[in-house]
């Protein structure tokens, strides 16, 4: 491999566009309403600042949030042309908008950490699918950070930029641990925090990543074993493939195997008229989940749960 094509294959990663706010209660409901309406969506920024009741840099980070949470893409431009920083409503946000638009149902935000966690060229996808440290201080998590950025990102981020990404990650998702007292009130947290995949233990100052305490939704589930076996080419994925590879559930959701064998025979019963199954290849069960949009299994979350639309 020549020096030139090494350069080629490294990732253009994003640094700063949080603007340093992890996403809040209330943010993307808002972002969905205010891209529905009739006011050009994040293209006039003066009019998004008055219209959201947010300054100027939360909207910049909002608009960011957006885009990374799935619920926004970019426009396609004119053939040639740079791609276009317009935005557009996915089908996941349509879900959302249709089915929980104040995104008060849990799944809804294991659908959101789904897809930041699958943002390989973002702090997200590394925390979740590259650091494999269970225990650590954010010390540790900042050097394997910039670590990585120097062996894969195309262009590598100052000290400063990569300790505010790092931070942004731990506000997201790190939440206080159960004996240690907390605001459920306080409106600057994240929903991310709910999930339960990251804990900070105040007295030590270390962050623990666990298994999620509520469990992750049979759906979540699915979409995310779709979506690493497509990464790889397959149609179905083993118990060691789902915990180990990159992408899938073990790495996503924080899950052990005795868990992803768990959920695999639940996903199989419950979603066998889907073409979900849990075949038998020599000694080794694999889980065979249909390709499809993961906005499909959020839908079909709501409809198992009788959710109204």
């Amino acid at each position: 491999m020549t020096a030139s094509s090494a350069t080629r294959e490294r990732l253009k990663f994003e640094f700063g566009r949080h603007e340093t706010f992890a996403v809040r209660h209330g943010w993307l409901g808002k972002g969905i309403g205010h891209m529905t309406g009739a006011d050009k969506g994040f293209n006039d920024e003066e009019t998004a600042v008055v219209k959201l009741g947010l300054g100027t840099r939360m909207v910049k980070s909002l608009r960011y949030w957006m885009e990374a949470t799935g619920l926004a893409e970019r426009e396609a431009g004119d053939e040639g042309a740079r791609r276009s920083r317009d935005l557009r409503l996915t089908r996941l946000a349509q879900v959302i908008q249709q089915r929980d638009p104040y995104l008060e149902y849990p799944a809804t935000w294991w659908f959101v950490h789904l897809h930041l966690a699958r943002r390989t060229n973002s702090i997200w996808g590394w925390f979740f699918l590259h650091f494999h440290e269970r225990n650590f201080d954010r010390a540790v998590c900042l050097d394997a950070y910039v670590r990585h950025l120097r062996l894969n990102a195309a262009k590598e981020a100052s000290q400063q930029v990569a300790q505010r990404d790092v931070a942004c990650a731990l506000l997201a998702y790190a939440t206080p641990a159960a004996t240690e007292p907390h605001d459920p009130e306080d409106g600057t947290s994240s929903p991310l925090r709910d999930l339960g995949l990251v804990v900070k233990h105040a007295d030590t100052g270390r962050f623990e990543k666990t298994r999620p305490p509520d469990g992750v939704p049979l759906e979540a589930f699915a979409a995310c074993v779709a979506l690493a076996a497509a990464d790889v080419g397959q149609e179905a994925m083993s118990v060691a493939e789902m915990l180990g590879r990159r992408g899938g559930p073990g790495t996503v959701f924080n899950l052990d195997a005795e868990t992803i064998e768990d959920m695999a025979i639940r996903a199989a019963a419950e979603f066998k008229e889907r073409g979900v199954a849990l075949d038998l290849l020599g000694a080794e069960r694999r889980l065979r989940v249909p390709m499809t949009d993961a906005a499909d299994w959020l839908d079909r979350h709501f409809q198992r749960i009788g959710a109204a639309a």
